[in-house]
C-alpha cells in the first residue's frame, strides 16, 4: 500500500469534505425544487403553464343614471329604468370627435367602444375614445367587430393587442353581421370554429365571458350558439327584449346625446346580470359550439 505523509493525507480529507458538502447542496436544492412544486400543486414544469386569468369582478362599476337625465328621453314610449338597469351608448371613429364630458353630463354611465375589425385594423379613435370616457366617468368597454375573411386567433391577437385585459371595464363583445368589407359565407362549421378560436384566446386572457351582439341576418344564416352561457346584447327599438335574461338591451341607432354630433346607437345595461354572465366559474375553460345548421 501507498505511504503518504502527514500534509498529503490532510489535502485529500480537505478535498473529500468539499466534495460532501458540494453533493449535499446539490441535494438539498433538488429537495428544495421539489418541495416548492409540491406546494405549487404540481413540479416546476406545471408551476411554469399559464393558468386563465381571473378577473376582479369588484372593480367594474358604473355610476348610476339620475332621475333626471337629460338621455332618459331617448327611452321609448313610457319606459323607465329598472333599479339595477343604466344609460349608455356605443360608439366608433364614425362619431368623430367626442366630448366626453357633455356625454357624462347628459346622464352616460358606460360606453362600448370599438376597439378592431376583423385582422390588421384598429378603430382610429378607440384610444382616445377609450381615455376619454374613463377621464369623465364613463365605464368603457371595447368591443370587435367578426368578419368571416381572417382566422378567429390573429383576430384575437390585433384585439388583445389594442384592448388588454383591464378589471376596471366593462366584459369585452362581439360583434356578428354582414355589414362591412368581407363577402365570404364559410360552412357554419369553419364560421364556428374561427369564432371559437377568437373567444377562446379574449376569454382566457380578460377572464370573462364575452358579451355577444348579432345582427338578424347572422341569426338566420348561422343561428347564434356561440351565445350560449354569455350575456346576450339584444336590439328592441319598441320595449325591453322579449328575452327576459338580456344583460344588455340596444334600444335605438338614431340616438342624441350632448357631446356626440349627429346620430349614435342608444343602450340600455343590466350591470348584475352582465357581471354574472361574464363570469367564468372556477374550473372553466373555452366553450366550444356544434354549429346550427344554415339557412
Amino acid at each position: 500500500m501507498p505511504r503518504f505523509t502527514r500534509e498529503q493525507v490532510r489535502r485529500r480529507r480537505q478535498i473529500a469534505a468539499a466534495i460532501v458538502v458540494v453533493v449535499a447542496l446539490v441535494l438539498v436544492g433538488g429537495c428544495t425544487r421539489l418541495v416548492v412544486g409540491a406546494l405549487r400543486g404540481g413540479d416546476e414544469e406545471a408551476a411554469s403553464v399559464p393558468v386563465p386569468y381571473t378577473a376582479d369582478d369588484a372593480a367594474m362599476t358604473v355610476p348610476a343614471t339620475a332621475q333626471d337625465a337629460a338621455a332618459l328621453a331617448q327611452l321609448p314610449g313610457d319606459l323607465e329604468l329598472g333599479e339595477d338597469e343604466v344609460l349608455g351608448v356605443d360608439v366608433s371613429a364614425h362619431q368623430g370627435e367626442i366630448d366626453w364630458a357633455a356625454v357624462a353630463g347628459d346622464g352616460i354611465g358606460f360606453a362600448y367602444i370599438k376597439a378592431t375589425e376583423g385582422a390588421g385594423f384598429t378603430d382610429s379613435r378607440f384610444a382616445e375614445n377609450w381615455a376619454g370616457a374613463r377621464a369623465a366617468g364613463v365605464t368603457p368597454g371595447a368591443y370587435h367587430y367578426f368578419t368571416l375573411c381572417s382566422p378567429g386567433a390573429d383576430q384575437a391577437r390585433d384585439f388583445l393587442a389594442a384592448a388588454p385585459p383591464d378589471d376596471a371595464a366593462l366584459p369585452p363583445a362581439l360583434d356578428l353581421e354582414f355589414d362591412g368589407a368581407c363577402e365570404e359565407r364559410p360552412s357554419a362549421e369553419d364560421a364556428q370554429r374561427e369564432i371559437d378560436a377568437f373567444t377562446a384566446a379574449v376569454e382566457k386572457a380578460w377572464g370573462r365571458r364575452l358579451v355577444i351582439y348579432s345582427s338578424s341576418d347572422w341569426r338566420r344564416h348561422y343561428g347564434l350558439p356561440v351565445t350560449d352561457a354569455r350575456p346576450d346584447w339584444l336590439f328592441s327599438d319598441s320595449g325591453r327584449p322579449d328575452q327576459e335574461d338580456w344583460s344588455l338591451w340596444q334600444l335605438r341607432f338614431d340616438g342624441k346625446v350632448a357631446g356626440i354630433d349627429g346620430r349614435v346607437d342608444m343602450d340600455v345595461a343590466r350591470i348584475e346580470s352582465l357581471r354574472e354572465h361574464a363570469e367564468i366559474a372556477d374550473g372553466e375553460g373555452a366553450l366550444t359550439h356544434a354549429p346550427a345548421a344554415e339557412g
